[in-house]
């Protein structure tokens, strides 16, 4: 298959930004296992294809162990997961049921930043995207629904979301369930899976890109799009193998958010 070449000279603006419009970008995510001292939690890693062959490591997580919520850090680099560490670059967390998740970058808390001396230079944090699930009530191993929120974006330019309090009216969240039209905000879902009796299971056609069935496995499409053009997919490959590819407007960022979101979400107890 045709790997679009992208321009990853200055890397964390390239993670930043809208993915090239045109087709999907494509990378994939492995899970490795934990263990050892610091952390039981399974490192995700996730990686481009490059035309010239060979992967290149673009985003690295793992969730904290002391958190009463999943709590991810995000890192570019896969050997340097830590809050404090140089190479952190957002995080991702989950309400407190774990259907809910909103995705920062790197900057301060609201929190934090009230308590932090006027010569800070971190910036306050900004709110990416959010994900929010919904159980099928119906038939509990039925297909799960995903809503996306993302920043819209003007001219290339998202909009920048810095709630100034936690839960906050200004909140991504907050904002999408007082007016489901915000201008401010793009609505995603995913697309429904059709039953299919040969394989006695929901299934999605991602062009040979995903290779077994599991429940995290997912198509996005724009709310008002009635194509129904697939923006982002992601699903499994090997036990620990997951394909991730996404398209303008979502940045590799949010498509690894999203992702991480995926790996996380349980079926709650409805």
């Amino acid at each position: 298959a045709h790997v679009p070449a992208v321009d990853l000279s200055d890397v964390r603006n390239f993670l930043q930004q809208p993915a090239p419009e045109g087709p999907l970008l494509q990378c994939y995510i492995t899970r490795s296992k934990g263990g050892g001292f610091m952390s039981s939690y399974p490192k995700y890693t996730m990686y481009i294809k490059q035309p010239t062959g060979g992967d290149r490591v673009l985003l690295a997580a793992r969730k904290r162990g002391n958190s009463k919520s999943s709590n991810y850090v995000i890192s570019t680099d896969p050997e340097d997961l830590n809050r404090d560490g140089g190479s952190f670059f957002g995080k991702l967390r989950s309400n407190f049921i774990g259907t809910e998740f909103v995705l920062y970058d790197a900057g301060m808390s609201p929190e934090k930043a009230e308590k932090a001396s006027a010569d800070s230079v971190l910036p306050l944090r900004q709110e990416l995207c959010a994900v929010l699930y919904k159980q099928n009530v119906l038939y509990t191993r039925g297909p799960r629904k995903m809503t996306i929120i993302l920043p819209s974006l003007m001219g290339g330019q998202r909009k920048v979301l810095r709630p100034t309090k936690s839960g906050d009216e200004s909140s991504i969240i907050e904002r999408y369930k007082a007016n489901e039209a915000d201008p401010d905000l793009i609505m995603m879902k995913n697309k429904s899976p059709k039953w299919n009796d040969s394989a006695n299971a929901y299934v999605l056609n991602f062009n040979g890109r995903v290779t077994r069935p599991s429940v995290k496995n997912f198509q996005l499409v724009d709310e008002r799009d009635a194509e129904e053009v697939v923006v982002m997919q992601f699903g499994r490959v090997e036990t620990d193998d997951f394909t991730c590819d996404f398209r303008y407007p979502i940045s590799p960022l949010q498509a690894f958010g999203i992702a991480l979101s995926s790996f996380d979400y349980k079926i709650a107890c409805e």
